[in-house]
């Protein structure tokens, strides 16, 4: 189309103007699930309406907020981080209707209760990453929570592993700093996809004598637990990026290897009976 005059130019400017600010309208509306709109809202409210979070609001799309993303093509919610706000409050049940969700991040707040059945693939069955690390949880893992990565950490939470976890499929899980009992065993395995396994500072109880160690591994800290046995053979061959076994009730020979001499004393000491490289030679 040829414009003839100044007028017919910003009369049509104006048009293209509109209609683009029409179309962005519906691309943001697109993008933003109405019923994932309310349960972040939801949360929100169940959290204390934090400060923080003012950006929460009816007026704007919820794929726009601070911690959210979503899908580009269903505007389903993916993603939430609510992290190191400072906030007490129990975890919020409105989480469960946000069925899209593929990761969940509320470490490093004061949320306290239990850890909701809901958190995991049961009922978020595209959830494959959980962080709860750094807060005040208390009570038992639930059996549902086999999430591929389950960062749990620095919580006080109670009891032991649910039979849940022998079957479940890990890449990253991370107990440290909880008050944990009993066999911990489960979550080994050749075969096993684990490559991360953080266990630190809890009271499980087995026999690293007997697991076999998953063929991905490369972090495995178990230290100041009441683990027995001894570390298997397969340790010297593997390329470890952290390793820990101090302070629990290990004997015999460290299995020596190149990658398990880069680690001093301090990651073998406290043990009953651990000799070898790079501690005293075994007699």
């Amino acid at each position: 189309m040829q414009l003839k005059n100044p007028r017919e130019l910003v009369t049509a400017t104006v048009l293209l103007a509109v209609l683009g600010l029409a179309a962005a309208a519906r691309c943001d509306g697109a993008l933003c699930d109405k019923s994932d709109k309310a349960a972040l809202l939801a949360v929100k409210s169940a959290l204390g309406d934090p400060p923080a979070l003012s950006g929460w609001n009816s007026t704007a799309a919820c794929c726009s907020w601070a911690g959210v993303s979503c899908n580009a093509t269903t505007g389903r919610v993916t993603d939430l981080t609510v992290f190191a706000l400072n906030i007490s409050a129990p975890v919020p049940a409105a989480i469960a209707n946000l069925t899209a969700l593929r990761s969940v991040n509320l470490a490093y707040n004061r949320l306290h209760g239990g850890i909701p059945a809901f958190l995991g693939p049961r009922a978020l069955p595209d959830l494959t990453f959980l962080r709860l690390d750094g807060n005040r949880l208390s009570g038992p893992v639930p059996p549902t929570a086999t999430v591929f990565n389950l960062l749990l950490a620095g919580n006080q939470l109670t009891g032991q592993l649910p039979g849940t976890f022998a079957g479940a499929v890990f890449g990253d899980v991370d107990l440290a700093d909880n008050q944990l009992t009993g066999d911990a065993s489960v979550l080994f395995g050749a075969k096993k996809q684990l490559n991360a396994l953080r266990l630190s500072r809890n009271r499980f109880e087995f026999d690293l004598g007997r697991v076999e160690l998953p063929e991905a591994m490369d972090i495995l800290e178990i230290d100041h637990n009441v683990v027995y046995g001894s570390i298997p053979a397969a340790a010297a061959a593997r390329k470890w990026l952290a390793f820990d076994v101090s302070y629990n009730r290990l004997c015999g020979p460290i299995p020596q290897g190149r990658y398990t001499h880069r680690f001093g004393p301090k990651h073998f000491a406290g043990n009953m009976c651990l000799c070898g490289r790079p501690l005293p030679p075994c007699s």
